[in-house]
């Protein structure tokens, strides 16, 4: 009962004041590598510990597994008597974490569903760069650059876009792209959606959806900047500004102009270094995961095996 406890204790921490709290941060835009893994951090640890929750209650003290094994090998006379209230509560946990694996699981299954048939599409209308072997171009004069993963050019960049942009500002735009790629942003992403869908009660996950995909375009700018100057990166964005993200893919523009604003904003001020802040929040965001796994590894050495 101290472990279920304990692991209800992290799922509300986590699930819903984590969220609120981090979304309010002062930090964060300064630090959007470090605030996007405390994002995971708080999401992976509520993961765990709503994991943690359902299989302490639907084992409870007689096994691992037993109250689902029991419905194929009659176990239920092991222990007449039991309390019927609880096998209800079992029987609702576990209804409700299928509902959520389903609902998560056919949400991300249409996210890629869609991103392959936006890459498909792009197979009949763009043709490859013969400079750049991971990019595509497609001919169109409104100036457009994205990446959709794939296994050939997953950068989609149009004419307009080359023609807009010089050299020093094309460098910054394929720089953005490629990190965006390298650090596969786009999973995160796609996994954060298909969560927040499952778990829309928690406000945890409802708020990374909102706020990770500004923080993955601040680490992008931050990589490209670094490499070829944040005033090539600003003057990209700029005039890439017209852009969409198409579905399933990450530009390097966009049409929120909120967030535009906050990406310049930044580029014109780099902040300084806030090592203390850094480590203080991968030392959080790594206890938030390791504390729910610790209680369920102490649940599961003290648990038997066996009915």
């Amino acid at each position: 009962m101290i472990r279920l406890a304990g692991l209800g204790l992290v799922l509300l921490a986590l699930g819903i004041g984590a969220g609120p709290l981090l979304s309010r941060s002062a930090w964060s835009h300064r630090l959007p590598k470090v605030a996007a893994f405390a994002w995971a951090g708080a999401l992976g640890g509520a993961i765990a510990a709503a994991a943690g929750v359902v299989a302490v209650v639907s084992t409870g003290h007689h096994g691992l597994g037993h109250r689902a094994a029991e419905w194929v090998v009659n176990c239920w006379h092991h222990h007449e008597g039991g309390d019927t209230r609880w096998y209800a509560v079992n029987a609702v946990l576990l209804g409700a974490a299928l509902v959520a694996v389903y609902v998560a699981a056919r949400r991300y299954r249409r996210t890629l569903l869609r991103r392959r048939r936006h890459h498909e599409a792009l197979q009949f209308v763009v043709r490859a760069s013969s400079e750049l072997d991971d990019v595509c171009v497609l001919d169109h004069p409104i100036p457009v650059a994205y990446c959709v993963p794939a296994r050939t050019r997953p950068i989609v960049v149009s004419s307009g876009a080359l023609d807009r942009l010089d050299d020093g500002e094309l460098q910054a735009v394929l720089t953005h792209e490629r990190a965006h790629l390298r650090h596969r942003h786009h999973v995160l992403l796609t996994v954060v959606d298909a969560l927040a869908a499952a778990l829309a009660w928690l406000p945890t996950f409802r708020a990374a959806r909102r706020h990770l995909p500004l923080l993955l375009e601040m680490t992008a700018d931050e990589i490209a900047a670094h490499r070829c100057g944040p005033r090539n990166v600003a003057m990209a964005l700029r005039k890439l500004a017209v852009s969409p993200s198409p579905a399933g893919g990450l530009a390097a523009g966009g049409r929120d102009h909120s967030q535009l604003e906050q990406r310049l904003a930044r580029l014109a001020s780099p902040p300084a270094d806030h090592a203390r802040v850094r480590r203080l929040t991968w030392i959080t965001a790594t206890a938030s995961v390791a504390v729910p796994l610790l209680i369920c590894a102490a649940w599961i050495s003290a648990t038997p095996l066996l009915c």
